[in-house]
């Protein structure tokens, strides 16, 4: 809830990027000013980069033993209360054989909000640079080589963080919203964090968290390159990158372990040579036929899933169908299986955060893709039998993060109303003109109308147009598709294989 919190807080006051929510109580005492922090780039083309904050400190790992004492500003940085809205309208006039019917809908979800008086706290870069300019990294330092061997993080430093003042309270409610005018809700989660002026959290049903006062809710890193000397430069413009110089990256190689390799993983921050169909730009109002390649490719990562026993692969697709609800296991796993792919040992002090059945059941699903945690610590990546396993449940999840949580949802709504094999026939079978023949038996689901309201929903989330015309469907990418479309397209396939679904051929 926490994370939740602070991403939405971000979201709605700051559009640049520079701004980072924490994602966990647990980090802000890590994040004071000059803490290090590792950013993993982005391996996956709609993910953004990854801050994990360490225990270490910039001067923990300079040569010498003089002081670092920068000048910090202090100001007051707002205080965020306001009441924010999100409204989606959808209404579309069918007929689908002798069937009609008119599908109006409005969503409309109001939320109070106040982290109360924030405060700024910054470093005077100028100043600190002057500080810095002749002093050197410790290359021998652990940390930094143990960053440097990861060969996709750079090392940052902590430069300005945002701070509560008062003690702050984070409650959830459930609210449920109804679908064509039928008795189907979808379960929507809405977090209210709120603070009296006085300093005294309000106390009611709903409250589960409480925020200390003076906890760090977002942060700003700035970048360091590192040369082969130990000399480290601050990146202060916005096109100069961190890392490492290239005479440090190949005399600190790793042994190159990395047993789940995935075809979007990036090297010194460029994508492998060969290009990913997956990274295709997808035009506007076009068949889906152009998915074509992203489908193929996404069905060859899958591929795995159907080494399983069928038991096993049943159980795994109802596990995801079942977390599909819970946007915050989703994120937990993706974590997970990243740092699994990358060959490192997952922290997995996040299971603590989950109550004690999700998390049994994250560590059942990770136990099928091949990774025990049963004991919970001493768990050890040497004893992954299935790394080609492990890639494919990375995949999947990670597409799963690029979805929204309403998105999500109504997915997992699918899952239950049994209509995944008639979405799936509709993205292999499209025609170049986006028409599907509905006199197919695995389009017989969407005659009825609270299963077409349902995948007209998830379509028109994922920016695809869902229509219906007298003796065909039509499915087309909407005005502005972006990369959603894509991720439908992933999740569906790798869905369809774990549930046992045929693959056809798609038409061309």
């Amino acid at each position: 809830m926490f994370a939740k919190a602070a991403s939405s807080f971000v979201k709605q006051i700051e559009s640049s990027g520079e701004l980072i929510p924490v994602n966990s109580l647990n980090d802000s005492d890590k994040l004071q000013l000059l803490s290090l922090v590792t950013k993993k780039k982005a391996g996956w083309f709609w993910q953004k980069p990854k801050y994990h904050p360490s225990s270490f400190t910039l001067h923990e790992i300079l040569t010498g033993n003089a002081p670092i004492k920068p000048v910090v500003t202090e100001s007051t940085f707002l205080k965020y209360e306001g009441t924010f809205g999100e409204k989606v309208e959808a209404s579309a006039d069918t007929k689908f054989a002798n069937l009609s019917f008119d599908l109006e809908g409005q969503d409309a979800v109001e939320l109070k909000s106040s982290f109360g008086d924030l405060q700024k706290q910054e470093i005077d870069l100028q100043q600190f640079l002057k500080i810095v300019e002749k002093s050197t990294i410790q290359l021998n330092h652990p940390f930094v080589q143990q960053v440097c061997e990861k060969r996709n993080k750079i090392l940052c430093i902590v430069s300005e963080k945002v701070i509560t003042l008062q003690k702050c309270s984070i409650s959830e409610h459930t609210q449920i919203e109804e679908k064509c005018g039928s008795s189907m809700g979808l379960k929507t989660k809405i977090l209210k964090v709120s603070v009296d002026d006085d300093g005294a959290v309000t106390k009611d049903i709903g409250v589960a968290l409480e925020i200390p006062a003076r906890t760090v809710i977002a942060y700003t890193v700035t970048e360091l390159f590192i040369n082969h000397n130990g000399h480290f430069e601050l990146c202060l413009l916005s096109d100069r990158h961190g890392g490492f110089d290239k005479a440090l990256l190949d005399r600190n190689k790793g042994d190159g372990a990395n047993p789940v390799s995935t075809p979007l993983s990036c090297v010194d921050g460029a994508q492998k040579s060969k290009q990913s169909a997956l990274t295709m730009d997808v035009p506007a109002e076009t068949s889906l036929i152009v998915l074509k390649p992203a489908i193929e490719e996404a069905n060859q990562q899958f591929q795995p899933f159907l080494e399983l026993a069928e038991e096993n692969r049943q159980q795994l697709f109802r596990l995801c169908c079942e977390f599909l609800y819970h946007e915050e296991v989703i994120y937990f796993l993706e974590n997970t299986l990243d740092e699994l792919s990358a060959a490192e040992q997952p922290n997995l002090s996040g299971l603590q955060d989950l109550d004690s059945a999700q998390a049994e059941k994250v560590k059942e699903l990770l136990q099928i893709l091949g990774f025990s945690c049963s004991n919970g610590e001493g768990c050890s990546t040497k004893d992954i039998k299935t790394p080609e396993l492990l890639a494919a449940g990375f995949h999947l999840f990670t597409t799963l993060t690029g979805m929204s949580e309403e998105t999500l949802a109504v997915l997992g709504i699918c899952c239950e109303t049994h209509i995944l094999p008639s979405l799936h026939y509709l993205i292999n079978n499209v025609s170049d003109d986006g028409v599907v023949p509905v006199d197919n038996p695995d389009l017989l689901p969407l005659k009825e109308e609270e299963n077409f309201c349902i995948a007209h929903r998830l379509f028109a989330l994922s920016n695809v147009c869902l229509e219906v015309e007298e003796s065909a469907m039509k499915v087309i990418t909407d005005e502005e598709p972006a990369m959603a479309p894509v991720l439908l397209c992933i999740v569906l396939q790798g869905f369809a294989i774990l549930n046992g679904i045929s693959n056809p051929t798609m038409q061309t």
